[in-house]
């Protein structure tokens, strides 16, 4: 099995993972398996939402058997609305509001200087009927990023992308294709694409919280969305992130709106960094309050614990993370005032 696991800190030993899926908890318990003799606290982030009640009270059953199978480790769940929050602690679970748009960086998303703007907007979404593409081709002008992570079949994803190379001379698809398949970019090409647009759009009904909604907010773009479930919302304001109905009219009217407004990037990106730089001191005094109630006599953390968050997601194999957190120190003992969360 492939995950991607971040070590917070060593001692205690606290570890950040995203969850998904029917079962979110399926990749927790596989990790939990490797970890089961050592005292772990285990950070969960929803990569798609929990505003799912059936989901959830599935998962509180989940919780329950995990806690009985493994009961030196704790799960909290940083999630990325109030209400996912709800959810999960009406079944029991430990659960604080921390949106995980927080881990996206800045210094990789940014405003380019001298990048001529060439589209009205840009659509960075995954091969996948959950992301409406369709919604975007009334826009005259439009930018595609777009790669398949295996929703569908390899035919069905060839037909994906030849219906939108079909779709307008206007229209483009950023990323290299390869045997009538997209190949993923770079980070850094990424945020090259988004500074020749003038919008970043947002159209799934439902996901997680979309990274790449902060991504274009960093890079100072403004955002046409789509009422959606997830979270994408939180960083969001009305002087530049505008919520349209899902009809391909409404977001065309939209982009150009928002296109003409010409909103200096760098404001854009300012204020969201100001909202940034509250979650994160928040999310940061907590997990440095967390390592005390742990029993840690490590001093706070000095810092954002998330550095390198460009690189967070390094998906690898259950062998290859057990190996590593297997080279980590271990305390010898539990401290008296270690206590539940």
């Amino acid at each position: 099995m492939v995950v991607s696991v971040y070590a917070v800190s060593h001692d205690p030993l606290i570890l950040y993972t995203p969850i998904g899926g029917a079962r979110p908890l399926s990749t927790v318990a596989a990790i939990g398996r490797r970890l089961a003799e050592r005292r772990a606290t285990l950070l969960l982030s929803p990569n798609w939402t929990l505003e799912r009640p059936a989901v959830v009270n599935r998962m509180g059953v989940d919780l329950a058997w995990y806690r009985e199978r493994f009961p030196l480790h704790k799960l909290i769940f940083l999630c990325n609305t109030e209400e996912e929050r709800r959810l999960v602690t009406a079944v029991g679970g430990a659960a604080i509001f921390s949106n995980h748009n927080l881990m996206v960086s800045e210094d990789i998303f940014r405003p380019l200087p001298d990048i001529p703007v060439e589209f009205d907007a840009v659509y960075n979404g995954r091969i996948s009927h959950t992301k409406r593409h369709y919604l975007a081709l009334d826009i005259e002008r439009l930018v595609h990023v777009t790669f398949s992570i295996g929703e569908i079949s390899p035919a069905g994803a060839r037909a994906f992308v030849r219906c939108l190379q079909a779709q307008s001379p206007l229209h483009h698809i950023a990323n290299p294709i390869v045997d009538g398949m997209t190949a993923k970019l770079a980070t850094p090409e990424v945020n090259g694409v988004y500074n020749q647009a003038a919008v970043g759009l947002c159209l799934s009904a439902e996901e997680g919280a979309m990274y790449s909604s902060m991504e274009y907010l960093l890079a100072g773009l403004p955002i046409v969305s789509t009422p959606s479930l997830g979270g994408r919302d939180v960083f969001f304001d009305p002087d530049y992130c505008v919520i349209v109905e899902p009809e391909p009219a409404a977001i065309r009217r939209a982009v150009e709106r928002l296109r003409d407004r010409a909103i200096p990037r760098q404001e854009i990106r300012r204020r969201t960094l100001e909202k940034v730089r509250t979650g994160r001191l928040e999310l940061t005094a907590y997990l440095s309050a967390l390592k005390q109630r742990l029993g840690s006599s490590d001093p706070p953390f000095p810092q954002w614990p998330f550095q390198g968050a460009g690189t967070l997601m390094r998906w690898a194999t259950l062998r290859e993370h057990a190996r590593e957190i297997a080279a980590f120190p271990q305390a010898s003992a539990v401290p008296d005032r270690a206590r539940p969360l």
